[in-house]
């Protein structure tokens, strides 16, 4: 129950559903996800341990605001990895491969239609993920994810930025997609190197539309 309760509130703070800087409480937080006092508190203590949440004293319990140099310094780290992974994944790459990463392709486009950004999201995070697979680096791939809550909190904001376009990520996908399947690495490599770039274009758009949720 413990673990349920981590998950449900980690996720509800990735996406925002609990805001930067809302107050929350336990009692909200036992009424929202229906249990109990205990694992609701155990579960702030990991959350404020990975500086999801902040306890200020005589005041109450908050969620923290985004750290963007936490975000800037998580989206070096993925950069200087994942562009490695996309040369090796350019060796190896199978025609099933491509197959299973087109589908992926295919459903986020139609999540785009729909402006379903859950879907949109989890695809677009599944699409990363296969690279680490194909390449044995899952292990690889885990560990990121360890250091990655303000950066994944920062690529949800930037999906609800109407001004940019979910169809410009989805072309950059099957670029690299393509370079990919041709065995390519060098510019697999140039297009991974591009692509995750993307945050330091877009960042002053973010935080135009949404100044009060970053420190």
């Amino acid at each position: 129950m413990q673990d349920k309760a981590y998950r449900e509130i980690n996720h509800r703070i990735l996406r925002s559903t609990y805001a930067p800087g809302d107050k929350i409480s336990e009692s909200l937080l036992e009424q929202d996800l229906n249990l109990g006092r205990t694992p609701v508190r155990e579960a702030l203590i990991r959350l404020r341990r990975d500086g999801l949440i902040n306890i200020v004293p005589q005041s109450g319990t908050y969620v923290s605001k985004i750290n963007l140099s936490e975000a800037t310094n998580a989206r070096f780290v993925r950069e200087s990895v994942e562009r490695k992974v996309m040369v090796e994944a350019a060796a190896v790459a199978s025609e099933s491969d491509i197959s299973y990463l087109n589908d992926i392709l295919d459903k986020q486009l139609a999540a785009s239609k729909n402006s379903d950004h859950e879907m949109f999201f989890e695809l677009d995070e599944k699409f990363h993920q296969y690279f680490y697979k194909m390449t044995n680096k899952m292990i690889v791939w885990n560990w990121l994810q360890v250091t990655n809550d303000q950066l994944l909190r920062f690529r949800w904001l930037r999906l609800k930025v109407v001004q940019l376009n979910w169809d410009n990520l989805i072309k950059e996908h099957q670029k690299i997609c393509q370079a990919v399947g041709k065995h390519d690495p060098e510019e697999a490599e140039r297009l991974s190197i591009n692509h995750l770039h993307l945050m330091i274009d877009e960042e002053s758009d973010v935080l135009e539309i949404f100044p009060n949720y970053f420190i």
